[in-house]
């Protein structure tokens, strides 16, 4: 699922700016769809769940990679690997209330604007 291109920084994003501005990117991409944004950065145990949001009554955790658009085939959820993913089905059973299940979004930033992928149930 792609979304429609937002507005982009008015500086380049680098290290560090460039996560936390996807995180919000995609809040906002889920709520636009319908999902209630329950926490950001929620620390489990040793892990942390980048959002958990109430979509139609079910929590559900969302991992955010974002990228720097410029490199070709660069693709944000490539870089959600397996060991990310035990990590974050850890995080999700420590939590309380029960999350049901785990999608990704990916956004890509770049100067002509933002791209959104969100990904359902990827773990």
């Amino acid at each position: 699922m792609r979304g429609p291109s937002t507005s982009t920084p008015s500086e380049p994003l680098r290290g560090r700016a460039l996560g936390p501005f996807g995180e919000s990117v995609a809040a906002r991409f889920l709520e636009g769809r319908g999902a209630r944004i329950v926490g950001r950065n929620v620390r489990v145990g040793h892990g942390e769940l980048d959002l958990v949001v109430d979509v139609e009554g079910s929590l559900v955790a969302v991992e955010v990679k974002t990228v720097a658009a410029g490199r070709l085939g660069v693709e944000p959820l490539d870089r959600l690997d397996a060991r990310q993913l035990e990590g974050l089905r850890r995080a999700m059973a420590a939590h309380r209330p029960a999350i049901r299940r785990l999608d990704a979004v990916g956004v890509v930033v770049g100067p002509g604007g933002v791209q959104v992928r969100w990904v359902p149930e990827v773990g």
